[in-house]
């Protein structure tokens, strides 16, 4: 039984296994390790945490690409029931403690700073959410089921000690085994259920749409974006954002040198168009391209550009510890005493300083753009001018003279929102001046640095700040603060800006000021200061105290030191040194290489070593140099233009003496430029050039980037080339010479291309600018010492000091032009030809015609003469006095001015008598004329009286003779016009013209007093050698016999009548008569030449018609070219046209008078014997006049003033035709452009230079310093009326004419417009009234009934004027514009309309139209009004200019709203 049974329960087979429970879907995504341990040990945390059930699902250590191109790491995605949360880990250990959003972790070892991540890791949760929603709209064409990501910071450090305040905790969170007085990061916050159900996070999206996503947007772990180049890489995480870059710090990984840097990322959006990456390229171009050659510790120094998986990336060297200025304040500023904050005031000053010194500007200068690098625990600070992208750079300008290059537009999209509060307020402006903003930014970082604040917590509380207290005090929120330090940070941060600060360099003045009043004084026990931290009036040790910092630059600081010193006789006196101080001693290599070069080369004009050269003060290594001069030679060419005749001379000389100094020895200078040359005045009291600055001496030769831009030679570099060599140093010194000689540098092309790899740049020299005799061998000179090719440059320096001396030997010996009275003459040698001038000279002579040397001639324009009249009212003591003149000049001068008096002021002038008579009529009267008649009396002779009815004869004669209108104007044919034209005017035919015309010249044939004029035309001619036009002819025949005052061109016109008559009677066919004149037409000019007589070889009139044709042409040319041509060009050019067989030569002066006749009407010639053209604009005539030099800030100089200067050089000038003269804010923005920093002061009513500045002290090279103290500052004086500004306002806007609105509270409206009209000369308008008027009157015209008018205006509103209505409004508004066209016909009439809420009315049925013109008419000097004032009620001051709702356009930069206080209504008139 057993062996066959058994247990009927048993199923026999194998066994069938169980299913097990379902295996989770994967939960943690993490592709490997953080290479972090302590990061890692967070996730870790994290990790343990989570439960292995759904919704949890967690992605760390991954990054994706936004769509704005920023590669984002995040540490750490988790979805939980409550929502999708980004979290960001910091494991720094330590106790925490916040100042605002600076966190300041602070460990055993170090304090540790950063900003609070919470910022950032927001603006990445923005990015993710965004690219989610993207792909979920292009897998499930729906992205609502993406969730908001929330950001979270997790604390992770075990031992954290968190003192976060209450604001700064928000969505922070600390371990859950951990006491760092955080919430937890998962019981606390990840493990919450959902605030709402709705919002719980579904196991459907965490399990399968969010992997899907995070797949479609392309999350990686790739390491590649963070690398740049091969030799280095970036942290994962940024040091800094911002809405289009980022900062990265970065190492150096290649094993080659330990470095470490931080690298900027502009960002290129995945969807940006093409010229949104152009935009982004230019931005990282202009910050990396802007501090290309600029070296100085307190500018951030950019390494390599290139281009990075996120946008363009620029390297600049950096240190993981430095902080940025305002995290720096806040972690450190605590321990920071008045004397460390006043040094980094300082410092950021000099940075300023010398970037402004480079053309350089920042231009957006604030806390954020500056970082600090410093030791231990905020020790001896340092800081650095950071983020460059909004700068601009004077690049392609050869000027010496500032000029604004604010012509840039300031991009505000590169402006981060933190960096509003330090900006001036004009920044929102159009084209600001960047000196001025800088300045203002320079004051609001300092009022940060002084009181540990930002002037303003948003940009609307800082403009409100500056309209009620116009600057920044310190005494707001700071106590104990000096007056001079409040008022240093006040200045700078004026609301106007014509009250702030003008430069750097007088932002130092005061701080010197300031630390010297605050300097405590020195006492025997005093302990030793430190030279890198010794502020003036500080002892250095028991000799030398410090009278002023000159400056730091990325080698050593320079400091002028004083100290007094008994002299054998007892007397004491003050001996002056310059110590230079090593920043440390690594730089101590470089002075001690400086030490060694001018042991072999100084003295003579190099600057000198002084007592044992390099000595220790302390533990610093310092070099003791001699006082190189109170300015430098680039601070005089800034300041006062190019060189006297005689200074270039005597400073080239002593340039080269400096040179051979050099070679003698085998050394180079390698940075020559004026900044590094002083001007020192010696013991008997003449000045001399020193060199000094020997930094870069030392330099490889393989360094061919070593010294300034403008100044290296650039063709170094190239394959020819490799090295420095002795070429690039007299590049060099011949653009120093250059500078010296014109003001401005020498310019490749336009000086935006590299000429080395560009042929077609061509070299431009300033040769208009140089002195007239000098400019043919400076431009000689020039063109071969900077020629692209060595081969054609001089070979040595003897070769180029010796052609350097031959442009002023030939100079020297240049002959004075020939005139009529002394062409023709020969004279033995240049003196004889100058006595010979000299005797021929006349009052009106010009100078350089008169025989004085071209020396003598540039110091007396320099005295105001230009002719000997002129001259002969300089009085002899003045000569004696003349700046820039040796003895040999002044006596020169004194000698000629004495000949003069004794020849020309006895003489009487003796005017020719003129008949006054007025004689009838008729032929019989006529033939019995006799005595000198005046251009007038022959006019009326030569006009025939009314003829009978129908008759045409007294207009074809007038027609033909060119006679103007009696009652103004001239004729509409102009003068000379062929029979053709005048019929064809007259409506007739041609023969009746013809036969007038033989009736008229047969009459005048017969005038007895006109054939004396023939008589005197044919000598006229004749003396002016042969041939000349009819207008010159008119010309010297109206001098001959005078003319009645009337316009130039209408004295002209009757002076051409009786030319013409007199020719045509001359030229008629008669038998037996023998013309001795011709006439020619060459194109529009007519020309009279001399008949060649019988027997003789002269030319024929059609030969000297030619003859003179081709000077016109060759004239043209001339006056077109750039630069404009000298007198030797133009006599040289003209001299080359073919002359005809047997003429001969004409005299200079005639020579270009001719040429400059017969070219176009535009074409005209200087005194100087120049040519150039009418249209020639005001900013190039000013430039080449060099108007604008000299100026003096004491005494300035008028409008007029300087309008006479410039009609001096170019008498013809359209723009300043008949006694046109420009507006003081036309003439500004033209001398800015020319170069010259002139500004207008409407109170003196003057151009002013600016105040006395300093004078650039610290030497441009960022590795070394000059030994130049600034020029002393002057105080401006506050005005006591409080609306003195306003009343000064409204006085210019009479004087000056244009547009001004008034703008008045609508409060204060009544009473305001009689109250102006009663206080100022303007013709007051009601505008309401007159136009009311006027549309009475053209409704009754056309019989219409004004009640019907009346309801269609009721039924019609602003923008919705019924048609009929509209047609009668734009007539009404022409009438009105007619009848103020009347009132403005007086001279300077200002219209000051009020009540003109009409013009918004019918704004868009003409009232906007008659506004515009009118604004237009008085903005322009031709047309009238001279002045238009509109009053503008408004709500508040600060409001644009409007009229109902109608915007008034007017420019505030401009002056063209000024607004009316109620205190200033109130005043008595």
């Amino acid at each position: 039984m057993a062996a066959t049974g058994g247990d009927p329960r048993r199923t026999p087979g194998p066994a069938v296994p169980k299913p097990g429970p379902v295996k989770p879907a994967q939960q943690w995504f993490q592709e490997r390790p953080s290479p972090y341990s302590w990061e890692q040990d967070a996730l870790d945390h994290v990790r343990r945490l989570m439960p292995a059930a759904e919704p949890y699902r967690a992605w760390a250590t991954f990054s994706f690409t936004a769509q704005s191109g920023r590669v984002n790491e995040c540490d750490l995605l988790i979805a939980v029931p409550a929502g999708l949360f980004l979290v960001e880990i910091k494991s720094h250990p330590g106790e925490l403690h916040n100042t605002g959003s600076t966190w300041n972790f602070r460990g055993k070892d170090r304090t540790r700073t950063l900003n609070n991540p919470l910022h950032f890791n927001d603006l990445k949760s923005k990015e993710l959410r965004s690219q989610l929603q993207w792909a979920a709209r292009k897998l499930y064409q729906s992205d609502r089921m993406v969730p908001r990501i929330e950001p979270a910071v997790f604390l992770s450090a075990p031992d954290l000690d968190s003192h976060l305040d209450d604001v700064q905790r928000i969505r922070v969170y600390g371990r859950d085994d951990g006491a760092s007085g955080l919430n937890r990061i998962w019981q606390d916050f990840l493990g919450l259920p959902p605030e709402r159900p709705e919002r719980r996070v579904t196991e459907e999206f965490s399990r399968h749409r969010l992997p899907q996503l995070l797949k479609a947007i392309g999350i990686r772990q790739s390491t590649g974006h963070l690398r740049f180049g091969d030799a280095w890489k970036m942290e994962p995480h940024p040091l800094d954002a911002g809405a289009s870059w980022e900062d990265r710090l970065a190492k150096r990984d290649d094993g080659l040198a330990q470095e470490e840097g931080r690298v900027r990322i502009y960002l290129v959006s995945q969807g940006a168009t093409e010229a949104d990456r152009k935009k982004t390229q230019r931005a990282a171009r202009r910050e990396y391209q802007v501090l290309q050659g600029i070296t100085h510790r307190g500018i951030a120094d950019a390494m390599e550009l290139r281009d990075h998986e996120g946008g363009p990336a620029i390297l600049f060297r950096h240190r993981h510890t430095d902080l940025r200025l305002d995290q720096y304040l806040d972690t450190y500023g605590g321990k920071l005493t008045p004397e460390t904050r006043l040094d980094l005031v300082r410092q950021l000053a000099e940075a300023v300083r010398y970037a402004h010194s480079r053309s350089l500007y920042h231009r957006a200068l604030a806390a954020r753009s500056v970082y600090v690098s410093f030791r231990g625990e905020g020790a001896h600070p340092e800081l650095r001018i950071t983020d460059w992208q909004t700068a601009a750079r004077d690049f392609d300008s050869n000027a010496t003279f500032f000029r604004s290059i604010g012509g840039s537009a300031l991009d505000a999209a590169l402006i981060e929102d933190a960096a509003h509060v330090y900006l001036a307020p004009e920044t929102d402006q159009p084209f600001p001046d960047p000196g001025d903003l800088d300045i203002f930014g320079l004051g609001a970082v300092s009022y940060l640095i002084l009181t540990g604040k930002p002037p303003a917590p948003q940009r609307s509380v800082l403009k409100e700040r500056l309209r009620t207290e116009s600057g920044l005090h310190l005494f707001a929120v700071a106590d104990g603060v000096s007056d001079a330090l409040d008022a240093l940070v006040f200045r700078a941060t004026r609301a106007d800006v014509n009250d702030r600060l003008s430069s750097a360099e007088e932002f130092l003045d005061l701080l010197d000021e300031a630390e010297r009043a605050g300097a405590a004084p020195d006492s025997a026990a005093a302990p030793t200061v430190d030279p890198l931290e010794a502020l003036p009036g500080q002892a250095l040790d028991e000799e030398w105290s410090v009278r002023r910092v000159l400056g730091t630059g990325a080698t050593a600081r320079a400091l002028l030191v004083e100290r007094a010193v008994e002299d054998d006789d007892g007397t004491i006196r003050v001996e002056e040194r310059v110590f230079k101080v090593a920043l440390d001693e690594q730089k101590a290599d470089r002075l001690r290489a400086e030490e060694r070069a001018l042991k072999l080369v100084g003295g003579g004009a190099v600057v000198q070593l002084r007592g044992d050269g390099l000595r220790e003060i302390g533990s610093r290594t310092v070099l003791q140099l001699e006082y190189a001069g109170e300015q430098s030679l680039g601070a005089r060419l800034r300041g006062k233009g190019q060189l006297s005749y005689d200074e270039l001379e005597r400073f080239g000389e002593d340039l080269f003496l400096a040179l051979d100094q050099l070679a003698a020895h085998g050394v180079r200078h390698r940075d020559i430029k004026p900044d590094n040359l002083g001007i020192q005045r010696r013991k008997d009291f003449t000045w001399q050039l020193k060199l000094f600055d020997f930094s870069l001496t030392d330099a490889s030769d393989r360094d061919v980037k070593a010294g300034t831009r403008g100044y290296l030679d650039p063709f170094l570099g190239s394959v020819r080339r490799p090295h420095f060599d002795d070429h690039a140093e007299r590049y060099a010194a011949a653009v120093t010479l250059h500078e010296m000689a014109s003001g401005e540098r020498p310019l490749w092309g336009d000086g935006r291309i590299d000429p080395s790899t560009n042929e077609s740049a061509e070299l431009y020299i300033a040769g208009e600018l140089f002195y007239r005799p000098l400019q043919p061998g400076l431009t000689a000179f020039f063109r071969r010492a900077l020629h692209r090719d060595i081969e054609h440059r001089f070979d040595t320096l003897r070769q180029m000091k010796d052609a350097w001396q031959k442009v002023f030997r030939d100079a020297d010996t240049d002959r004075p032009p020939t005139t009529p009275s002394t062409v023709g003459t020969e004279a033995e040698d240049t003196e004889q030809a100058r006595d010979r001038a000299a005797l021929a000279a006349e009052a009106r002579t010009e100078l350089e015609l008169a025989g004085l040397s071209p020396r003598a001639v540039t110091v007396a324009a320099g005295l105001g003469a230009t002719t000997v009249g002129q001259l002969l009212d300089v009085q002899p003591s003045v000569i004696s006095k003349a700046r820039g003149a040796g003895p040999l000049v002044r006596k020169e001068l004194n000698r000629r001015r004495n000949q003069w008096v004794a020849a020309l002021r006895g003489k009487a002038a003796v005017p020719a008598a003129r008949k006054a008579a007025s004689p009838e009529k008729d032929e019989e009267a006529q033939a019995g004329v006799t005595g000198i008649l005046s251009i007038d009396d022959m006019v009326d002779l030569l006009t025939p009286p009314p003829g009978r009815k129908g008759s045409h004869r007294t207009d074809v004669v007038r027609l033909t003779l060119g006679l103007p209108p009696e009652d103004g104007g001239l004729s509409p044919l102009g003068p000379w016009p062929v029979q053709a034209r005048i019929a064809e005017h007259l409506g007739i035919k041609q023969p009746p013209v013809s036969r007038h015309h033989r009736t008229e010249i047969k009459r005048w044939a017969e005038a007895g007093w006109l054939q004396a004029v023939c008589t005197e035309l044919v000598e006229i001619v004749t003396n002016f050698g042969r041939v000349m036009t009819a207008s010159q002819a008119a010309q010297e025949l109206r001098a001959l016999h005078g003319a009645q005052d009337d316009t130039v061109d209408r004295v002209l016109a009757r002076s051409l009548a009786v030319v013409r008559a007199a020719v045509e009677a001359e030229t008629r066919e008669e038998e037996g008569h023998e013309p001795r004149l011709a006439v020619h037409r060459r194109g529009d000019t007519v020309l009279l030449a001399s008949e060649s007589l019988p027997g003789t070889d002269d030319p024929n009139p059609r030969e000297l018609a030619d003859y003179a044709a081709e000077l016109g042409a060759c004239a043209e040319k001339l006056a077109g070219r750039e630069p404009l041509p000298g007198r030797a060009e133009v006599v040289r050019e003209l001299r080359a046209v073919p002359v005809p067989e047997g003429f001969a030569p004409l005299a200079d002066t005639r020579l270009v008078q001719l040429a400059a006749a017969v070219a176009s009407a535009v074409v005209r010639h200087t005194p100087r014997l120049e040519l150039y053209r009418r249209d020639l604009s005001l900013e190039r005539a000013l430039r080449i006049s060099q108007a604008g030099a000299g100026v003096r800030p004491d005494r300035g100089i008028t409008a007029t003033e300087l309008v006479a200067r410039v009609r001096a050089r170019f008498p013809d000038l359209d723009l300043l035709a008949d006694g046109r003269e420009p507006t003081p804010v036309v003439l500004e923005d033209a001398l800015q452009t020319a170069r010259f920093d002139l500004r207008h002061d409407d109170e003196a009513g003057r151009f002013l230079p600016p105040l006395p500045r300093s004078t650039g002290p610290w030497s441009s090279t960022g590795s070394a310093t000059s030994m130049l103290p600034p020029v002393r500052s002057v105080v401006r004086r506050e005005p006591e009326d409080p609306h003195g500004g306003l009343r000064e306002q409204l006085s210019e806007s009479v004087r000056r004419g244009g547009f001004l609105a008034l703008t008045v509270k609508a409060a204060r409206l009544q009473g305001t417009a009689k109250m102006i009209a009663a206080r100022f000369p303007v013709v007051p308008v009601d505008l309401g009234a007159l136009f009311l008027r006027e549309f009475r009157r053209l409704v009754e015209e056309k019989g219409q009934d004004w009640r019907t008018v009346l309801r269609a205006d009721a039924a019609s509103a602003p923008g919705r004027v019924k048609p009929g209505l509209a047609t009668f409004v734009r007539v009404v508004w022409q009438r009105v514009a007619d009848d103020l066209a009347t009132r403005s016909a007086e001279p300077r009439t200002v219209l000051f309309l009020h009540d003109a809420g009409l013009i918004a009315r019918y704004w868009d049925e003409g009232g906007r139209a008659f506004l515009v013109t009118l604004q237009a008419a008085a903005r322009r000097p031709s047309e009238g009004p001279h002045g238009l004032w509109l009053l503008c009620p408004m709500e508040s001051r600060t409001q644009d200019p409007h009229l109902d709702g109608q915007t008034v356009q007017a420019l505030r930069n401009d002056g063209e709203v000024a607004y009316l206080a109620g205190g200033f209504l109130k005043q008595p008139a």
